[in-house]
């Protein structure tokens, strides 16, 4: 029986860019994806990537002229709900790539550095040695297999086929995502019918909307995204009830409608345990702000190769104790900065669009403090900036700008995101004391709920949820 010091579940983005790590490592590294090389990552063509972050994690970026590459814009704006406020970001060039074709060139780098991948080889269930995970089945079209190694990563995205084969005295979560936990995106390719229109001068994002406008490549004027809870069809129709009514976007046709789905989750606890690691969207480690994860997923993958190269290296277990310091550092790099987010945007979006339009004019909330980092890894919030949203919003509510009603649920998200920021500072550095942190952070997860819960009513009814 053949053994690997690393078995990978999923052979997509963050499946691929950690093989590739790990080999370069001189580790011995097996992939097994369910979908045969032509599916992989199918769901929608285009994506982007900022260019930092492509340097920074060392991804290739392919030259003008290459077909896997279809554009480099810079700037993503921010837009009041009525497209009258543009807060312009920080010079950030992004680089739009055609996925399916960007992952299979990963893969091949992941291949040339001495990666095995095995196409069509779905994950069946763990193998246990003396109470701990010492490999993996998996089925082919030639029956099920095994295969042994010292530590099995769940790359598989929002199915987590491993992490939710886990027993619930893991210290990994094992919940599975529901409707209530996915983002439902669907991408409209469209061209404008004034053709004197510049599509980048509409580039932008919506956030009370989760909506936003986007280079599409040579054969489209651009992407109209939208995302939501529960379903496409309640994308499709905040999309339309809402941000076409308020917007009142430019004449267009639509030539092609792409769907697919994102987590929209606080991350599990751990990511470790003895020979077991979650990664990327089989962790939920998507941007609270937008529900992208590819490249916010590498930032755990860096301190994983970091930690489990060494351990290898220095032939000692890659036990959940010795891999501990993932979970907290990537808590101090990122973890806590994504959750303070969630119950902060949860306040924002419970806003009628007047209000956030006045708060977008007035700075309050809708700042440049906040939307200077929302796309980083460091927030850069200070105590004055959110001393001066309070006093911004007692004065709205004074001038009869915001009604007080809102103002509670504001005030609430604030709070409870601080409340998340003190608690993800205090996260274990060893697995000693993680339960009971565990019970304070599930405790307030449970008080803060989801942002599904803000969904619109009458859609919501009207769709039968």
């Amino acid at each position: 029986m053949e053994k690997y010091d690393v078995l990978i579940i999923g052979g997509s983005t963050t499946g691929c860019w950690f093989a590739d790590k790990m080999a370069q490592t001189g580790a011995k590294v097996l992939v097994i994806e369910k979908q045969m090389p032509d599916d992989v990552s199918r769901d929608y063509d285009i994506f982007h990537m900022g260019e930092a972050d492509m340097k920074r994690f060392d991804l290739d970026i392919p030259e003008e002229g290459n077909p896997v590459r279809e554009f480099r814009f810079e700037h993503s704006n921010m837009i009041s709900p009525y497209g009258t406020i543009c807060k312009q970001g920080a010079d950030a060039p992004v680089i739009g790539l055609h996925k399916h074709d960007y992952i299979m060139l990963m893969a091949e780098k992941a291949k040339s550095h001495g990666a095995e991948i095995i196409y069509g080889a779905a994950f069946t269930d763990f193998i246990y040695g003396h109470g701990k995970i010492v490999g993996a089945k998996y089925k082919t079209a030639d029956g099920e297999q095994e295969v042994y190694a010292k530590i099995v990563a769940d790359c598989s995205g929002i199915p987590s086929v491993a992490r939710t084969k886990l027993p619930g005295t893991s210290a990994v979560c094992n919940f599975k995502l529901t409707p209530r936990d996915i983002f439902y995106v669907v991408l409209y390719y469209i061209k404008y019918t004034d053709k004197n229109i510049n599509p980048r001068d509409l580039d932008g994002f919506f956030m009370q909307y989760k909506s936003w406008s986007a280079p599409a490549g040579k054969d489209y004027d651009a992407i109209l995204g939208i995302g939501g809870s529960y379903s496409y069809d309640y994308s499709e129709e905040i999309f339309n009830a809402h941000y076409m009514r308020n917007v009142r976007y430019p004449e267009y046709t639509v030539e092609k409608v792409e769907k697919g789905m994102t987590p929209y989750h606080r991350s599990v606890y751990s990511f470790v345990d003895d020979g077991f690691i979650v990664m990327g969207d089989a962790a939920c480690l998507t941007k609270p702000t937008c529900g992208e994860g590819c490249t916010s997923s590498l930032v755990q993958a860096e301190i994983a190769v970091d930690v489990i190269s060494t351990l290898l290296k220095e032939k000692l277990p890659l036990s959940k104790e010795n891999m501990w310091s993932i979970n907290k550092r990537y808590m101090d790099a990122q973890g806590k900065d994504f959750d303070f987010m969630r119950p902060l945007l949860m306040g924002i979006v419970t806003l009628n669009y007047d209000e956030a339009e006045y708060m977008f004019e007035n700075e309050i909330i809708f700042s440049d403090a906040l939307f200077s980092g929302m796309d980083g890894d460091d927030l850069n919030l200070k105590p004055a900036d959110v001393a001066k949203w309070f006093a911004g919003i007692a004065k709205g509510v004074a001038n009869k700008k915001i009604r007080a009603s809102a103002v509670g649920k504001v005030i609430k998200g604030l709070k409870q995101a601080l409340e998340i920021a003190a608690l993800y500072e205090k996260y274990p550095e060893t697995p000693h004391g993680f339960d009971e942190w565990k019970a304070k952070a599930e405790k307030k997860w449970t008080e803060i709920g989801s942002l599904a819960d803000t969904c619109d009513p009458e859609i919501m009814e009207k769709l039968g949820y």
